[in-house]
């Protein structure tokens, strides 16, 4: 070794134990920078107290609000199961978590509410069975009265109002309530929806709540808002509230696994550009059952049925509000649908696609409904391997931008463009159409689970064997509700 490498030696050497030290933090941050320190907030509204830390059962806080108060970025909420309902919101505002470590919010099957009660005394007469109560103000969305847990029929105006209805005066802020012959406020235990949102997201990413329901909101009982990355909802319930069971906004991602949305207006409604991928959903007994206007969604291995209006609506959107929202082609709506069962009990539409959207349904079962498809002028429809049964018009399709083949059909209209295919035109609508080339009409059965069965013969397609409808029963089911 030559008299300069050795008096260089010990400056390599040192380098070297410099860069392994280097290496070796660099790693050991990464590792240490996923280990955040996350704290459990427990909440309990019997015992607890907002004088507490919250940082154990025995001493946890009162309410969510005070438990959000204390959380930091990547903690826990855990809300005790008291039988009694949790009468609040849950808003996260720029708080959450991150990728490797998100917020958790366990509800173990709570029920949050947006009920209020309303004292007798606070209503006023104004003659012939007709009481007023007079509000400080109306909340936004699309507030009701409710009566030992139900909610009461509405009048259209106060003009309307009948025996047994009641009628929100949102410019005035007051409540109108007509008593049934030989009854006052004070014998229907009334209460109303004053609180917006359950769980309210605004600009929170990376937060995953589940076990938790969301019932009597004027709004939505999950409403997400602004940059919201990286939402999971797990099993659980949205019911009863004024507009949406579930919906994301602006152009926010979200997961939702199990859940169960029914008997509000629309059971998920998702719009802008927002993404969204839901498994295992069951949404019935709303006006709407499923609402996407702009964005991308995914709904696999579902169940929507016996919603009032729609089942399923799609339509594309022009979300002003976001920038270059015009020229935005996440905003033309684009669904993904497989292993959905569809049930109508007369509701008008099983599918709608309109104003634009896109629609590639594939091993999904329609029945029920007066129309089964319906794909407007401007839209684009790409149906494989789905039964659509018992409508009255079982396709209408409006453009020739679509694809549709290996299906099954029940007896009913077939419309193409502007001219009706009876069952016994058959032919005719193929030939008009170039559409459904291998599909054909059959007499099926759907099973409640979504399965089709048909004679054998039926689902040979080029003397293959297919599945036609779901390849998997729909098993969906909620203890708690």
């Amino acid at each position: 070794m030559s008299d300069h490498v050795k008096s260089c030696a010990p400056f390599l050497l040192m380098r070297f134990s410099c860069f392994v030290l280097l290496c070796t933090s660099i790693i050991a941050g990464v590792v240490s920078g996923s280990d955040i320190q996350a704290a459990t907030h427990y909440v309990n509204n019997q015992t607890g107290s907002d004088e507490y830390d919250g940082l154990s059962e025995k001493t946890a806080v009162a309410t969510i609000a005070r438990a959000i108060s204390l959380s930091k970025t990547s903690d826990r909420i855990e809300l005790a199961n008291t039988g009694t309902v949790y009468r609040e919101s849950m808003l996260f505002r720029k708080l959450g978590g991150t990728p490797d470590q998100p917020f958790l919010i366990e509800g173990n099957g709570a029920v949050i509410s947006g009920l209020v009660s309303l004292p007798a005394e606070q209503w006023k007469s104004t003659g012939e069975g007709v009481y007023v109560l007079q509000l400080d103000k109306t909340p936004y969305g699309n507030p009701f009265l409710v009566s030992a847990g139900k909610r009461l029929p509405a009048a259209r105006n106060r003009e309307a109002l009948k025996e047994g209805e009641h009628y929100w005066d949102r410019e005035s802020h007051r409540i109108y309530l007509h008593c049934e012959a030989g009854k006052r406020p004070g014998d229907y235990k009334l209460e109303a929806t004053l609180q917006v949102s359950g769980l309210t997201l605004t600009s929170a990413s990376y937060i995953s709540c589940q076990n938790l329901i969301a019932e009597h909101f004027t709004n939505d009982g999950f409403n997400i808002h602004g940059d919201c990355r990286g939402i999971r909802l797990e099993n659980v319930v949205a019911r009863h509230n004024g507009d949406d069971g579930i919906s994301i906004h602006e152009a926010g991602g979200l997961i939702v696994q199990n859940a169960y949305v029914h008997d509000n207006f629309y059971g998920i409604q998702d719009v802008n550009a927002s993404r969204s991928v839901y498994n295992g959903v069951l949404a019935e007994k709303n006006q709407v059952g499923v609402s996407l206007v702009g964005g991308y969604h995914s709904l696999v291995d579902c169940q929507v049925r016996n919603n009032t209006q729609k089942e399923i609506d799609i339509a594309g959107a022009v979300p002003r509000h976001l920038i270059g929202g015009e020229q935005n082609l996440l905003a033309r709506t684009i669904l993904f649908a497989q292993n959905v069962s569809v049930f109508g009990e007369g509701s008008a539409v099983g599918l709608s696609v309109r104003n634009g959207a896109h629609a590639i349904v594939e091993h999904t079962v329609i029945t029920g409904t007066r129309t089964g498809v319906s794909i407007d002028m401007q839209s684009h429809g790409h149906l494989t391997l789905t039964a659509v049964s018992k409508c009255d018009t079982i396709l209408d399709l409006r453009t020739k931008d679509c694809f549709l083949d290996y299906n099954l059909y029940g007896v009913g209209r077939f419309r193409w463009m502007e001219t009706d295919y009876s069952a016994d035109q058959w032919a005719a609508y193929q030939a008009a159409s170039q559409q459904d080339q291998h599909s054909r009409i059959e007499q099926i059965s759907v099973a409640a689970d979504g399965l089709v069965s048909a004679s054998g013969e039926a689902l040979l397609f080029s003397e293959r064997k297919q599945t036609v409808g779901p390849t998997a029963p729909f098993t969906l089911s909620f203890s708690q509700d």
